[in-house]
Protein backbone atom coordinates (compact mmCIF):
# COMPACT_ATOMS: atom_id res chain seq x y z
CA UNK A 1 0.00 0.00 0.00
CA UNK A 2 1.36 3.46 -0.69
CA UNK A 3 1.09 6.65 1.49
CA UNK A 4 -1.57 7.96 -1.24
CA UNK A 5 -3.46 4.92 -1.25
CA UNK A 6 -6.50 4.39 1.37
CA UNK A 7 -7.88 0.81 2.15
CA UNK A 8 -11.07 1.87 0.04
CA UNK A 9 -9.14 2.13 -2.68
CA UNK A 10 -5.69 -0.21 -2.39
CA UNK A 11 -6.43 -2.80 -4.77
CA UNK A 12 -4.15 -5.21 -2.58
CA UNK A 13 -6.73 -4.73 0.44
CA UNK A 14 -9.71 -5.00 -1.36
CA UNK A 15 -8.44 -8.43 -2.87
CA UNK A 16 -7.66 -9.20 0.76
CA UNK A 17 -11.32 -8.17 2.14
CA UNK A 18 -13.14 -10.26 -0.62
CA UNK A 19 -10.40 -12.91 0.73
CA UNK A 20 -11.64 -12.56 4.01
CA UNK A 21 -15.30 -12.14 2.93
CA UNK A 22 -14.94 -15.67 1.15
CA UNK A 23 -16.04 -19.16 3.44
CA UNK A 24 -12.18 -19.96 2.57
CA UNK A 25 -10.74 -20.72 5.60
CA UNK A 26 -6.60 -21.51 5.27
CA UNK A 27 -3.44 -22.86 7.27
CA UNK A 28 -0.33 -20.88 5.47
CA UNK A 29 3.31 -22.13 5.70
CA UNK A 30 6.42 -19.80 4.23
CA UNK A 31 10.06 -20.34 4.22
CA UNK A 32 10.85 -16.54 4.94
CA UNK A 33 10.18 -14.96 1.15
CA UNK A 34 7.12 -13.96 0.39
CA UNK A 35 6.17 -14.05 4.49
CA UNK A 36 5.05 -10.88 4.32
CA UNK A 37 1.40 -12.07 3.22
CA UNK A 38 0.97 -13.03 6.70
CA UNK A 39 1.32 -9.67 7.84
CA UNK A 40 -0.95 -8.35 4.65
CA UNK A 41 -3.81 -10.81 5.44
CA UNK A 42 -3.74 -10.38 8.83
CA UNK A 43 -3.56 -6.68 8.68
CA UNK A 44 -7.02 -6.48 7.16
CA UNK A 45 -10.24 -6.42 9.35
CA UNK A 46 -11.93 -10.66 8.82
CA UNK A 47 -8.59 -11.89 9.11
CA UNK A 48 -10.24 -14.32 12.06
CA UNK A 49 -12.93 -15.50 9.72
CA UNK A 50 -9.98 -16.74 7.19
CA UNK A 51 -6.33 -17.54 8.56
CA UNK A 52 -6.45 -20.56 10.72
CA UNK A 53 -2.33 -20.86 10.92
CA UNK A 54 0.59 -19.37 9.56
CA UNK A 55 3.81 -20.87 10.11
CA UNK A 56 7.30 -19.69 9.07
CA UNK A 57 9.45 -22.78 9.16
CA UNK A 58 12.47 -20.81 8.62
CA UNK A 59 15.63 -23.36 9.29
CA UNK A 60 16.20 -26.38 7.62
CA UNK A 61 15.08 -28.25 10.63
CA UNK A 62 12.35 -26.28 11.40
CA UNK A 63 11.28 -27.00 7.74
CA UNK A 64 12.11 -30.74 8.13
CA UNK A 65 9.91 -31.05 11.35
CA UNK A 66 7.00 -29.32 9.85
CA UNK A 67 6.87 -32.28 6.90
CA UNK A 68 7.66 -35.16 8.60
CA UNK A 69 10.70 -35.76 6.44
CA UNK A 70 13.75 -33.86 5.62
CA UNK A 71 13.21 -32.68 1.74
CA UNK A 72 15.94 -33.47 -0.93
CA UNK A 73 16.08 -30.17 -1.55
CA UNK A 74 14.41 -27.31 0.55
CA UNK A 75 13.36 -25.06 -2.38
CA UNK A 76 12.23 -27.16 -5.53
CA UNK A 77 9.24 -27.91 -6.65
CA UNK A 78 8.09 -31.12 -4.64
CA UNK A 79 9.10 -29.45 -1.49
CA UNK A 80 6.79 -26.62 -2.45
CA UNK A 81 3.72 -29.26 -2.97
CA UNK A 82 4.83 -31.05 -0.05
CA UNK A 83 4.31 -28.03 1.67
CA UNK A 84 0.59 -27.03 0.87
CA UNK A 85 -0.30 -30.58 1.51
CA UNK A 86 0.76 -29.97 5.30
CA UNK A 87 -0.50 -27.06 5.25
CA UNK A 88 -4.22 -28.28 4.19
CA UNK A 89 -3.67 -31.00 6.75
CA UNK A 90 -3.23 -28.18 9.48
CA UNK A 91 -6.42 -26.78 7.56
CA UNK A 92 -8.70 -29.73 8.61
CA UNK A 93 -7.63 -30.09 11.28
CA UNK A 94 -7.32 -26.66 13.42
CA UNK A 95 -11.25 -26.20 11.51
CA UNK A 96 -12.35 -29.11 12.97
CA UNK A 97 -14.85 -31.16 11.80
CA UNK A 98 -17.88 -29.07 11.04
CA UNK A 99 -16.08 -27.02 8.77
CA UNK A 100 -16.69 -28.73 4.50
CA UNK A 101 -12.98 -29.91 3.19
CA UNK A 102 -14.01 -27.69 0.54
CA UNK A 103 -13.73 -24.80 1.62
CA UNK A 104 -10.49 -25.37 3.27
CA UNK A 105 -6.58 -24.61 1.59
CA UNK A 106 -3.47 -24.93 2.72
CA UNK A 107 -0.70 -22.71 1.04
CA UNK A 108 3.25 -23.66 0.94
CA UNK A 109 5.80 -21.14 -0.48
CA UNK A 110 9.67 -21.80 -0.31
CA UNK A 111 12.00 -19.01 -1.87
CA UNK A 112 15.92 -18.56 -3.11
CA UNK A 113 16.14 -14.60 -3.09
CA UNK A 114 18.49 -12.13 -3.14
CA UNK A 115 20.82 -11.65 -0.13
CA UNK A 116 23.27 -9.76 1.48
CA UNK A 117 26.31 -12.65 -0.05
CA UNK A 118 26.51 -12.94 -3.87
CA UNK A 119 24.55 -15.71 -5.06
CA UNK A 120 25.10 -18.55 -7.33
CA UNK A 121 21.39 -19.53 -8.05
CA UNK A 122 18.79 -18.35 -9.36
CA UNK A 123 16.62 -15.90 -7.17
CA UNK A 124 13.04 -18.22 -7.19
CA UNK A 125 9.64 -18.50 -5.50
CA UNK A 126 7.42 -21.87 -5.79
CA UNK A 127 4.04 -21.52 -4.30
CA UNK A 128 2.10 -24.42 -4.02
CA UNK A 129 -2.24 -24.21 -3.33
CA UNK A 130 -3.79 -27.41 -2.06
CA UNK A 131 -7.75 -28.33 -1.70
CA UNK A 132 -9.43 -31.05 -1.71
CA UNK A 133 -9.68 -31.51 -5.54
CA UNK A 134 -6.89 -30.05 -6.71
CA UNK A 135 -3.30 -28.85 -6.84
CA UNK A 136 -1.65 -25.44 -7.58
CA UNK A 137 1.58 -24.95 -8.50
CA UNK A 138 3.45 -21.27 -9.50
CA UNK A 139 7.02 -20.80 -9.82
CA UNK A 140 8.01 -17.48 -10.16
CA UNK A 141 11.40 -16.78 -11.40
CA UNK A 142 13.09 -13.53 -11.20
CA UNK A 143 16.15 -11.74 -13.09
CA UNK A 144 19.09 -12.28 -11.09
CA UNK A 145 20.49 -9.06 -9.82
CA UNK A 146 17.84 -7.12 -10.75
CA UNK A 147 16.31 -6.08 -7.54
CA UNK A 148 16.41 -5.22 -3.63
CA UNK A 149 15.45 -7.73 -1.25
CA UNK A 150 12.34 -5.61 -0.35
CA UNK A 151 11.05 -5.38 -3.97
CA UNK A 152 12.03 -9.48 -4.08
CA UNK A 153 9.83 -9.70 -0.97
CA UNK A 154 7.14 -7.58 -2.49
CA UNK A 155 6.55 -9.69 -5.27
CA UNK A 156 6.41 -13.00 -3.94
CA UNK A 157 3.93 -11.46 -1.22
CA UNK A 158 2.02 -10.12 -3.72
CA UNK A 159 2.05 -13.32 -5.91
CA UNK A 160 0.78 -15.16 -2.55
CA UNK A 161 -2.08 -13.10 -2.40
CA UNK A 162 -3.17 -13.54 -5.40
CA UNK A 163 -3.01 -17.06 -5.72
CA UNK A 164 -5.28 -17.52 -2.14
CA UNK A 165 -7.77 -15.10 -4.02
CA UNK A 166 -8.28 -17.45 -7.05
CA UNK A 167 -8.67 -20.65 -5.01
CA UNK A 168 -10.85 -18.41 -2.67
CA UNK A 169 -13.19 -17.48 -6.53
CA UNK A 170 -12.07 -13.67 -5.60
CA UNK A 171 -10.72 -11.50 -8.59
CA UNK A 172 -7.05 -11.62 -8.32
CA UNK A 173 -4.76 -8.77 -7.43
CA UNK A 174 -2.97 -9.35 -10.32
CA UNK A 175 -0.91 -6.55 -10.15
CA UNK A 176 2.39 -7.84 -10.47
CA UNK A 177 5.19 -5.90 -11.99
CA UNK A 178 7.50 -8.46 -14.02
CA UNK A 179 10.48 -7.75 -16.58
CA UNK A 180 10.66 -9.44 -19.82
CA UNK A 181 13.25 -11.17 -17.58
CA UNK A 182 11.11 -12.65 -15.50
CA UNK A 183 8.99 -15.81 -15.86
CA UNK A 184 5.89 -16.91 -13.99
CA UNK A 185 4.57 -20.15 -14.84
CA UNK A 186 1.36 -21.55 -13.21
CA UNK A 187 -0.08 -25.42 -13.85
CA UNK A 188 -2.89 -26.96 -11.82
CA UNK A 189 -3.75 -30.17 -11.60
CA UNK A 190 -7.81 -31.09 -10.87
CA UNK A 191 -8.48 -34.79 -9.27
CA UNK A 192 -11.13 -37.07 -11.03
CA UNK A 193 -13.70 -37.94 -8.76
CA UNK A 194 -12.26 -40.90 -8.04
CA UNK A 195 -9.07 -40.08 -6.97
CA UNK A 196 -10.83 -36.95 -5.21
CA UNK A 197 -12.45 -39.58 -3.10
CA UNK A 198 -9.80 -41.47 -2.20
CA UNK A 199 -7.11 -38.32 -0.85
CA UNK A 200 -10.20 -37.04 1.32
CA UNK A 201 -10.88 -40.75 2.66
CA UNK A 202 -14.43 -41.12 1.40
CA UNK A 203 -13.31 -44.35 -0.49
CA UNK A 204 -10.50 -46.80 0.21
CA UNK A 205 -9.69 -47.35 -3.20
CA UNK A 206 -8.97 -46.11 -7.01
CA UNK A 207 -7.58 -48.23 -9.75
CA UNK A 208 -5.63 -45.97 -12.27
CA UNK A 209 -6.05 -48.14 -15.75
CA UNK A 210 -3.87 -48.40 -18.64
CA UNK A 211 -5.90 -46.65 -20.77
CA UNK A 212 -5.23 -43.30 -18.38
CA UNK A 213 -8.75 -43.33 -16.40
CA UNK A 214 -10.26 -44.30 -13.16
CA UNK A 215 -12.28 -46.53 -11.73
CA UNK A 216 -13.28 -47.52 -8.44
CA UNK A 217 -13.60 -51.49 -9.13
CA UNK A 218 -10.74 -53.67 -9.59
CA UNK A 219 -10.27 -55.35 -13.10
CA UNK A 220 -9.12 -59.06 -11.31
CA UNK A 221 -8.28 -59.70 -8.00
CA UNK A 222 -4.41 -59.97 -7.73
CA UNK A 223 -2.29 -62.45 -5.10
CA UNK A 224 0.22 -60.15 -4.62
CA UNK A 225 0.50 -56.62 -4.24
CA UNK A 226 4.10 -54.41 -4.94
CA UNK A 227 3.38 -51.45 -2.40
CA UNK A 228 5.98 -48.56 -3.12
CA UNK A 229 6.10 -44.54 -4.03
CA UNK A 230 7.33 -45.45 -7.47
CA UNK A 231 9.50 -41.90 -7.18
CA UNK A 232 10.25 -42.77 -10.05
CA UNK A 233 9.07 -46.45 -10.93
CA UNK A 234 12.22 -48.37 -12.46
CA UNK A 235 13.10 -51.82 -13.74
CA UNK A 236 13.61 -52.54 -10.33
CA UNK A 237 9.98 -52.27 -9.90
CA UNK A 238 9.43 -54.24 -12.69
CA UNK A 239 12.14 -57.03 -12.24
CA UNK A 240 10.50 -57.44 -8.63
CA UNK A 241 6.80 -57.73 -10.06
CA UNK A 242 7.47 -60.26 -12.68
CA UNK A 243 9.76 -62.41 -10.22
CA UNK A 244 6.94 -62.30 -7.40
CA UNK A 245 3.92 -62.80 -10.00
CA UNK A 246 7.01 -66.50 -10.80
CA UNK A 247 6.84 -66.81 -6.93
CA UNK A 248 3.37 -66.80 -6.24
CA UNK A 249 1.77 -68.12 -9.50
CA UNK A 250 -0.43 -65.29 -10.26
CA UNK A 251 -1.21 -61.38 -11.13
CA UNK A 252 0.27 -58.70 -8.60
CA UNK A 253 -1.08 -55.32 -8.79
CA UNK A 254 1.14 -52.07 -7.58
CA UNK A 255 -0.14 -50.25 -5.35
CA UNK A 256 0.66 -46.29 -4.77
CA UNK A 257 -0.59 -44.90 -1.15
CA UNK A 258 -1.79 -41.64 -1.48
CA UNK A 259 -2.29 -41.07 2.59
CA UNK A 260 0.80 -41.87 4.32
CA UNK A 261 1.89 -42.89 7.65
CA UNK A 262 4.39 -40.75 8.53
CA UNK A 263 4.70 -37.83 5.71
CA UNK A 264 2.06 -35.90 3.94
CA UNK A 265 -0.25 -36.64 1.28
CA UNK A 266 1.02 -36.41 -1.96
CA UNK A 267 -0.74 -33.87 -4.09
CA UNK A 268 -2.60 -34.34 -6.90
CA UNK A 269 -0.01 -33.26 -9.57
CA UNK A 270 2.77 -35.71 -8.04
CA UNK A 271 0.09 -38.99 -8.15
CA UNK A 272 -1.00 -37.96 -12.05
CA UNK A 273 2.67 -37.75 -13.02
CA UNK A 274 3.42 -41.08 -10.92
CA UNK A 275 0.47 -42.92 -12.27
CA UNK A 276 1.04 -41.86 -16.03
CA UNK A 277 3.90 -44.27 -16.13
CA UNK A 278 1.82 -47.43 -15.98
CA UNK A 279 0.25 -48.38 -18.90
CA UNK A 280 1.25 -52.36 -18.65
CA UNK A 281 -1.21 -52.50 -16.42
CA UNK A 282 -3.43 -51.20 -13.32
CA UNK A 283 -2.42 -48.79 -10.38
CA UNK A 284 -4.15 -49.05 -7.35
CA UNK A 285 -4.69 -45.53 -5.20
CA UNK A 286 -4.99 -46.43 -1.92
CA UNK A 287 -5.70 -44.25 1.94
CA UNK A 288 -4.68 -47.49 3.31
CA UNK A 289 -1.34 -45.66 5.11
CA UNK A 290 -0.27 -49.14 6.95
CA UNK A 291 -0.18 -52.65 6.04
CA UNK A 292 -3.06 -53.37 8.66
CA UNK A 293 -5.37 -51.03 6.26
CA UNK A 294 -3.73 -52.69 3.25
CA UNK A 295 -4.95 -56.69 4.15
CA UNK A 296 -8.51 -55.02 4.71
CA UNK A 297 -8.37 -53.80 1.53
CA UNK A 298 -6.60 -57.16 -0.08
CA UNK A 299 -7.64 -60.06 1.88
CA UNK A 300 -5.78 -63.28 1.18
CA UNK A 301 -2.99 -60.91 -0.90
CA UNK A 302 0.91 -61.68 -0.40
CA UNK A 303 2.72 -58.26 -0.24
CA UNK A 304 5.69 -57.85 -2.19
CA UNK A 305 7.95 -55.46 -0.74
CA UNK A 306 11.69 -54.59 -0.36
CA UNK A 307 13.76 -55.53 3.27
CA UNK A 308 13.63 -51.78 4.01
CA UNK A 309 10.01 -51.53 3.87
CA UNK A 310 9.95 -54.62 5.90
CA UNK A 311 11.81 -53.63 8.39
CA UNK A 312 9.47 -50.43 8.98
CA UNK A 313 6.64 -53.24 9.45
CA UNK A 314 7.97 -54.36 12.56
CA UNK A 315 9.61 -51.22 13.88
CA UNK A 316 8.45 -50.12 17.59
CA UNK A 317 8.38 -46.46 16.48
CA UNK A 318 5.17 -46.96 14.32
CA UNK A 319 3.61 -48.47 17.41
CA UNK A 320 4.08 -45.82 19.65
CA UNK A 321 7.06 -48.49 20.95
CA UNK A 322 3.92 -51.00 22.13
CA UNK A 323 4.91 -54.49 21.90
CA UNK A 324 1.33 -55.50 21.98
CA UNK A 325 0.00 -53.18 19.30
CA UNK A 326 2.90 -54.26 16.91
CA UNK A 327 1.46 -57.64 17.61
CA UNK A 328 -2.21 -56.80 17.32
CA UNK A 329 -1.12 -55.46 14.41
CA UNK A 330 0.63 -59.01 12.92
CA UNK A 331 -2.14 -61.10 13.89
CA UNK A 332 -5.03 -59.00 11.97
CA UNK A 333 -2.95 -59.09 9.09
CA UNK A 334 -2.41 -62.85 9.61
CA UNK A 335 -6.61 -63.31 10.06
CA UNK A 336 -6.95 -61.46 7.00
CA UNK A 337 -4.93 -64.27 5.20
CA UNK A 338 -2.14 -61.71 4.10
CA UNK A 339 1.39 -62.74 3.88
CA UNK A 340 4.98 -60.43 3.15
CA UNK A 341 7.13 -61.48 0.49
CA UNK A 342 10.38 -59.89 1.02
CA UNK A 343 13.25 -58.92 -1.21
CA UNK A 344 16.82 -57.72 -0.31
CA UNK A 345 18.28 -55.11 -0.67
CA UNK A 346 22.25 -52.68 -1.41
CA UNK A 347 22.65 -50.00 1.40
CA UNK A 348 25.37 -48.31 3.33
CA UNK A 349 26.49 -51.37 4.95
CA UNK A 350 26.18 -54.01 2.16
CA UNK A 351 23.15 -56.21 0.67
CA UNK A 352 20.55 -56.40 3.28
CA UNK A 353 18.14 -59.44 2.93
CA UNK A 354 15.25 -61.07 4.87
CA UNK A 355 17.79 -62.82 7.68
CA UNK A 356 19.15 -59.83 8.79
CA UNK A 357 15.84 -58.50 10.10
CA UNK A 358 14.57 -59.45 13.80
CA UNK A 359 11.71 -60.65 13.21
CA UNK A 360 9.07 -61.24 16.27
CA UNK A 361 9.38 -65.33 16.64
CA UNK A 362 5.55 -65.97 17.18
CA UNK A 363 5.06 -64.21 13.21
CA UNK A 364 8.30 -65.33 11.48
CA UNK A 365 5.95 -67.43 9.03
CA UNK A 366 4.25 -63.95 7.75
CA UNK A 367 7.89 -63.29 6.11
CA UNK A 368 9.44 -65.43 3.01
CA UNK A 369 12.18 -64.49 1.06
CA UNK A 370 13.52 -63.84 -2.43
CA UNK A 371 16.27 -65.44 -2.46
CA UNK A 372 19.30 -62.74 -4.07
CA UNK A 373 19.87 -65.63 -7.05
CA UNK A 374 15.94 -64.89 -8.14
CA UNK A 375 15.67 -61.52 -7.53
CA UNK A 376 18.37 -58.76 -7.33
CA UNK A 377 18.45 -54.62 -8.33
CA UNK A 378 20.75 -52.65 -6.67
CA UNK A 379 18.74 -49.62 -8.45
CA UNK A 380 18.25 -46.88 -6.20
CA UNK A 381 15.06 -44.18 -6.62
CA UNK A 382 16.78 -41.96 -4.53
CA UNK A 383 19.79 -42.49 -6.63
CA UNK A 384 17.92 -41.84 -9.68
CA UNK A 385 15.98 -38.57 -8.41
CA UNK A 386 19.80 -37.20 -7.36
CA UNK A 387 20.87 -38.11 -10.78
CA UNK A 388 18.10 -36.50 -12.21
CA UNK A 389 17.41 -39.27 -14.09
CA UNK A 390 13.74 -40.65 -14.94
CA UNK A 391 14.42 -44.27 -14.76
Amino acid sequence: MTAASTPSNDPLHQTISAIHDSPTRMALAITGGGSGALTSLLAVPGASRTVLEGQVPYAASALTDYLGNQPDRFCDDATALAMGVAAFQRATILAGDETSRDTLLGLGATASLTTERPKRGDHRALIAVQTASSTTLARLDLAKDARTRAEEENLVTQLVIDMVARAAGVVPFSGLSLSDNDNLETRQTVASPELAAVWNQQHPIAWSLVDGGWSLEPTSCPVGVLSGSFAPRHRGHVELQQAAESILEGPVCYELTAVNADKPPLDFETIERRREVFTDRPLAVTSAATFVEKSQLFPGATFVLGVDTAARVIAPRFYDHDADKLDSALKTIRENGCRFLVAGRLDDDGFQDLACLDLPTQHRELFSPIPADVFRCDVSSTAIRNSGNTC
